[in-house]
This record gives C-alpha cells, structure tokens and sequence, in this order.
C-alpha cells in the first residue's frame, strides 16, 4: 500500500509540473497579477481555520474540509450580493487552497506518524 502512495505522490507532482510548463503564459500572467494582500490573508485565514476545527475541536477532516469548501463558495457568493462587499472567485479559490494545503499537510503527517511495526 505505502507503494502506491509514493507512486500517487510522484504522480501528483509530474501533473503539476506539466500544467504548469503547458498553462500559457498569459494566464499565468493573469493569475499572478490578481495575487494581492487581500489573497493572502484568504488562504492564511481558512487554513488556520481548517486547523482549527481538525486539530483543537477534534473533527474529521474530510468532512471538515467538504463543509468548509461549502461555507467558502457561499460566503462568497453572499458576498456578491451585498452592497458593500464584493465576492471574487479568485478569494474562493484563495480559500480552497488554504483548506487543502493544510488537509495535504495533515494527510502527510498521519501518514508518516504510523508505527513502524504496522505494515500496510
């Protein structure tokens, strides 16, 4: 089994490096200008709060990484609709990258914390 993790983990970072050598440069462009402080405090703000709930409050992380992917998307879509906010997807994806860079995290963490006499 631990096989196929290392083989899905090499998996995962060739995919990534081939979107991103394939993404073009204009939409690289793009992604990077919308980057702003206000980003950054998106993806801190909901991975402290993913940490939060899974290691303080005890609460299982998938279904605390579902829930709070829900909660983004509609506090941002509120966020559309009212008057003196403004909702931006680029916020919700500011959010889901923070919820899963600490779920990626924690995953990795139990999977390197099990006893070395288990063997899987």
């Amino acid at each position: 089994m631990k096989r196929y993790i290392q083989l899905l983990i090499i998996l995962v970072f060739l995919l990534v490096l081939a979107l991103i050598f394939l993404i073009p440069d204009d939409l690289k462009t793009t992604v990077i200008n919308k980057i702003q402080i206000d980003t950054i405090g998106h993806v801190i703000g909901f991975f402290g709060l993913t940490w939060i709930l899974v290691s303080l409050m005890k609460l299982p992380l998938i279904n605390t990484v579902i829930c709070l992917f829900f909660y983004s998307a509609l506090t941002e879509l509120s966020q559309y609709y009212l008057g003196f906010r403004s909702g931006e997807f680029f916020d919700f994806v500011a959010d889901v990258v923070g919820i899963s860079f600490f779920a990626v995290l924690q995953w990795i963490f139990l999977l390197y914390q099990q006893p070395k006499g288990i063997k899987r």
